[in-house]
């Protein structure tokens, strides 16, 4: 009879195991976000595990992995694999294996602070957001910085007061740093913009007042926005009368009712001229080849701007419907 019982116990954890395998969800990443379809191209492995009822029921279990086998993430989630809704602690891990950041969620949303670290182990800095996307790259209003250090442990900003530093991703360069009060940028903060040059700025409450960015050329181009879109001249009303007046409905889309959507891409030039239309998702030809002409009719847009400076962009869509 013990015999019979333990082999039963056996059957039930190999089946368990190999329900759990079956149900388990790999997928390889660039560090883009591009799903890829091999492990050899990927930059990073995500797997992603059913719910253990002996640990949590209502939990999936998500684990990323670097190329080197160490941890990337590690996670919890209240759903399973596609949109991903976190809930629990979240660490993240250096390639060398010491962690980088703590965050806890609770129903997708940030609870509390969140805790960095440095490629050495030491605290970097704590913060709490509003929101988790893009915090770390633009550390906007709803960021409150709480604490900040150097890599030595030296304490740089307590309690929302002091002096702020924020590195690249590789922790080798100084981006952003400045002065902070009550958890909010205030004064001078000074900054670098990619390989083009610099920045100083002036914050009041991390409300951005003025700015000044000087690249290599030895230009300044003053600036009270950090970002502006490109923008057909009269916005999204001035692109559809733009679009009114010069498309023409194809005879043969009227004959045959033909309707629908082009999408059409284009790059817009630094002085807002536009050039290298091409088709992304066609139609029937006739459309097509509409979309196209109207597009190649086009008269300049305002520019990109980042930092005061005008920035070419590849590959903005738009959509012609008919």
């Amino acid at each position: 009879m013990t015999k019979k019982l333990t082999l039963l116990i056996l059957g039930l954890l190999f089946f368990q195991a190999a329900k759990a395998q079956k149900d388990t969800v790999i997928t390889y990443f660039k560090n883009t976000g591009r799903i890829v379809n091999n492990k050899d191209s990927a930059d990073y492995e995500r797997m992603i595990l059913p719910p253990d009822s002996s640990i949590n029921k209502d939990l999936y279990r998500v684990y990323e992995f670097y190329p080197n086998g160490k941890y990337k993430s590690v996670a919890t989630s209240l759903t399973g694999p596609g949109k991903l809704t976190f809930d629990g602690t979240n660490i993240s891990y250096f390639k060398n294996g010491v962690r980088r950041t703590v965050i806890q969620f609770k129903n997708g949303n940030v609870e509390g602070d969140v805790t960095n670290y440095y490629p050495n182990g030491k605290l970097y800095n704590i913060i709490k957001v509003d929101y988790f996307e893009s915090w770390y790259a633009t550390f906007a209003n709803g960021v409150e910085m709480i604490e900040c250090r150097d890599s030595t442990g030296n304490v740089l900003a307590a309690k929302g007061r002091g002096h702020f530093i924020l590195f690249d991703e590789d922790f080798k360069t100084i981006v952003q740093e400045g002065n902070i009060s009550d958890g909010k940028k205030e004064g001078e903060w000074r900054g670098i913009i990619a390989d083009s040059g610099r920045y100083i700025c002036t914050f009041h409450k991390n409300i951005l007042k003025s700015g000044v960015s000087y690249i290599r050329s030895g230009n300044s181009y003053p600036f009270k926005q950090f970002y502006i879109q490109p923008q057909f001249d009269g916005g999204a009303e001035g692109f559809h009368e733009f679009l009114r007046k010069n498309m023409i409905y194809p005879e043969f889309a009227k004959q045959h009712h033909l309707i629908g959507s082009v999408l059409v891409s284009l790059t817009i030039k630094t002085d807002g001229s536009v050039a290298d239309i091409k088709l992304v998702k066609g139609n029937a030809p006739c459309l097509n080849e509409e979309a196209l002409r109207v597009m190649r009719l086009s008269p300049m847009w305002s520019p990109e701007i980042q930092y005061g400076i005008p920035v070419a962009v590849k590959d903005y869509v738009v959509s012609i419907d008919f």
